[in-house]
């Protein structure tokens, strides 16, 4: 498991690092981890000098490639854009010559993030598909890129998973996702947010003048299901 770790007291408090950590027996449930970091802000490029955010990591050919998102600065307002690194340990990272590979744009949905990568092979087109989110300073949604090789990417125009109407739970944000392909169906859980309202049972940043927002995990799935729910 490769995951990032923040230094400071409170949400996303400082510049995150990558950790690596396993275990040795089915039952996942008592792990081990490496004492210093895999991968670090220090010693990157200027795009990524404000911290790691969260990393997928691939197999491929031998190798293992972690696409990550950064942010150029701590001090708000900031820019996160994807990378990549390659390692075949899962210890030492080369990090790509051309990053960030999924850059920001100026006039899009992904202005001013190209965030949350999760990377998954179609084996129907023998495609490289990351479904990570844009976020143009005021929603962030869906966003959908394809690939051939790992490092060249093409990005849609529009988002593939956009914000819902007024009063749905996910009406301000639609992002950071997790895709499973399951018996013929495409499974996408992501974060929903919506402002928050009376009787909401957790609510962040309710201190704020906006009142704060309401959040959870929601589902969107490339069919209806027949499930008998109502």
């Amino acid at each position: 498991m490769v995951y990032h770790s923040y230094p400071e007291a409170g949400y996303e408090a400082g510049g995150a690092k990558m950790g690596l950590a396993w275990c040795e027996d089915e039952a996942l449930l008592d792990w081990h981890r490496l004492p210093e970091p895999v991968m670090s802000f220090e010693n990157g490029e200027a795009w990524e000098r404000g911290g790691l955010y969260k990393c997928c990591v691939v197999a491929s050919g031998g190798s293992y490639y972690m696409f990550y998102n950064a942010k150029e600065s701590t001090d708000w307002p900031w820019t996160e854009q994807t990378g990549l690194a390659v390692s075949e340990d899962l210890r030492t990272w080369r990090r790509d010559s051309d990053n960030p590979l999924m850059r920001t744009a100026p006039g899009s949905f992904y202005s001013v993030y190209f965030s949350d990568p999760c990377v998954k092979h179609d084996e129907a087109t023998g495609r490289w598909i990351n479904f990570g989110f844009g976020f143009d300073g005021k929603r962030a949604q869906g966003a959908l890129a394809v690939s051939d090789d790992l490092r060249r990417w093409d990005i849609a125009d529009s988002p593939w998973l956009p914000v819902g109407r007024p009063g749905e739970l996910d009406a301000s944000n639609a992002h950071k996702s997790s895709v499973v392909y399951w018996e013929g169906t495409l499974y996408h859980f992501y974060c929903a947010c919506r402002p928050a309202e009376p009787g909401d049972a957790a609510v962040i940043g309710a201190e704020n003048e906006a009142g704060g927002e309401f959040r959870c995990i929601s589902l969107a799935t490339s069919r209806a299901l027949d499930d008998g729910r109502p």
